[in-house]
């Protein structure tokens, strides 16, 4: 799925989450729940979700946008 596609389909809740990693590339889950204002618990299951469909990836306990999902961000910019 490309940027737009999901963008459709993503609750607000998801958006803000994305939206999070606009101020850096790579951010722990306290960071992301803190800066969205959303419960951690909250947070953690849309990460989850993310990482199903390749939008976000967990390393070592930070988490970041996937690269295709990244790019095709840029795309739907262009």
């Amino acid at each position: 799925m490309n940027f737009n596609q999901i963008r459709q389909t993503m609750t607000d809740d998801a958006y803000d989450v994305i939206s999070a990693f606009g101020q850096t590339t790579s951010l722990t889950l306290q960071a992301i729940a803190y800066i969205t204002g959303q419960r951690e618990h909250a947070t953690r299951f849309i990460l989850e979700q993310m990482a199903v469909f390749d939008v976000a990836v967990e390393n070592n306990g930070l988490w970041c946008l996937s690269e295709g999902f990244k790019a095709s961000m840029h795309r739907s910019h262009v």
